[in-house]
């Protein structure tokens, strides 16, 4: 059985994402992979694959993220669920505004524009295809500018400003010069024809329809055929159309329109076996294209998915202003234990000097009390240091006298049998000279009593004559 060389590239794609170890590199690769076979216009409706990305890639990497997401509704749509592909399309934007990519921007704003087409929602259609034209626009992206031109134009036929349409399809034209590309042009050229065709220009109409390129693609080509059958059989050319509707090979969204035409066609020949065969298939076609619609509108699908992100948001704003109000008791609280913390250290250093200033008065009175004592022993060693000098003086001058007097009596009066005299003069030398007779002991134990009397008599300053009568 042979493989086509897209069925080939998938399968190899498969292999190598078998080959990853690491989550982010699958969820990167599935991603990559799904982006390459968008481009190549091969229709994946399974969305396994991208489904790994759209687990892995969150908040944290809103481009990725907001790309899974779109080739997720790519899926979707491929595979007609209408619903998915409008909650994931939702999704994609979310994460497009946050990452602020004009290019992700515009591709999910062009597929939300072809969503409420799909439900002749068409002011709403050309609202998200403009947005879609301005995001492309910022990056020079010219292919999809041309793309978005058109589907405005396409949208505005439906409206009551179809004069509107032709201007866009011109413009488009016109920058469509510089830019081949063969399935534009299909394209272009089918909707100004188509624009002619709806205010009743059939001439105006076949002329751009002719102008139209082979695509040798089923899908375009046949849509060709189809409104070239459709315009004749307008003109009553009955032949010309059924040449050009047995030339589609590929149906898919003109079904309808296509067995509509044929059925018409057999009405007009009288022949109602045929007519009522077609008549069965339109009823068939279109029930299952119904199918593939969304059974709600989008719109009220969007504004479904922003009041559960309104009530998401309020239920965060909630418990972040609860953990602000618990921040904020909490400072508090630190803030009045950092308070009292400072209270108490400034009460403890005060009592502490209290304590400090109250023992230096002690201290204070204690040295003033002392100061007190020892003038009071001065005071009492003054007076008998003074009593004593003048006992000392007073046997000073009684020494003079005693020559004078005869033996007898100067034995009778010596001095030097008056202890009272010998201890007055030592304690009065003791306290003039730092306790001298203690020292001269202590520094030579060999001296007498009377040696030291002899030198206190000698500091008293009584010469020889003085001492030897004292001492007799």
């Amino acid at each position: 059985m042979s493989t086509s060389p897209d069925s080939a590239l998938h399968i190899m794609q498969k292999l190598k994402f078998n080959l990853l170890t690491s989550h982010s590199d699958k969820a990167l690769y599935a991603l990559l992979m799904s982006q390459a076979l968008d481009k190549r216009d091969i229709k994946v409706e399974s969305d396994s694959l991208i489904s790994i990305a759209t687990k892995y890639f969150d908040e944290k990497d809103p481009v990725h993220a907001g790309y899974a997401w779109f080739y997720k509704a790519r899926c979707a749509n491929y595979r007609g669920d209408a619903k998915v592909q409008a909650d994931a399309l939702l999704k994609a934007q979310e994460f497009a505004e946050k990452a602020n990519d004009p290019k992700l921007q515009g591709l999910v704003y062009g597929d939300k524009g072809r969503m409420y087409n799909s439900q002749g929602q068409y002011l709403n259609s050309i609202y998200f295809f403009k947005s879609a034209y301005n995001r492309f626009a910022r990056i020079k992206d010219y292919r999809n500018c041309i793309l978005s031109t058109i589907n405005i134009g396409y949208n505005y036929l439906y409206t009551s400003h179809s004069e509107k349409a032709i201007p866009y399809y011109l413009l488009a034209e016109k920058n469509l010069v510089h830019y081949k590309d063969t399935l534009l042009l299909s394209t272009l050229y089918c909707c100004l024809g188509g624009a002619y065709f709806e205010r009743g220009n059939y001439i105006q109409a076949l002329a751009y329809y002719n102008k139209v390129p082979l695509t040798y693609q089923p899908y375009y080509d046949s849509n060709k055929w189809f409104l070239i059958a459709n315009t004749y059989f307008k003109t009553g050319n009955n032949d010309s159309a059924r040449f050009y509707l047995n030339k589609m090979t590929k149906l898919q969204e003109n079904a309808p329109g296509y067995y509509r035409l044929w059925q018409t066609v057999y009405e007009n020949e009288g022949n109602t076996t045929k007519a009522l065969y077609f008549s069965k298939r339109v009823t068939v076609v279109t029930d299952s294209l119904y199918k593939r619609k969304l059974d709600v509108s989008f719109a009220g699908l969007e504004r479904k998915y922003k009041y559960q992100g309104l009530q998401l948001s309020n239920k965060e704003l909630i418990i972040e202003n609860n953990q602000k109000d618990i921040l904020l008791l909490i400072s508090l609280f630190i803030l009045s234990l950092g308070a009292s913390s400072v209270l108490f250290w400034r009460n403890k250093v005060k009592t502490h000097k209290l304590k400090i200033q109250k023992q230096l008065l002690e201290h204070e009175k204690m040295l003033v009390e002392k100061e007190k004592e020892n003038s009071h022993l001065l005071e009492k060693q003054l007076k008998i240091q003074n009593v004593l000098l003048s006992n000392v003086d007073q046997y000073r001058k009684n020494s003079f006298k005693r020559p004078l007097l005869s033996d007898t009596k100067q034995v009778g009066i010596s001095p030097v049998l008056n202890l009272t005299f010998h201890e007055e003069l030592i304690a009065s030398m003791d306290i003039q000279y730092s306790d001298i007779s203690k020292r001269l002991i202590e520094h030579y134990p060999n001296l007498s009593e009377r040696d030291i009397l002899v030198c206190c008599l000698l500091l008293a300053d009584f010469d020889t004559g003085m001492i030897s009568s004292i001492l007799n």
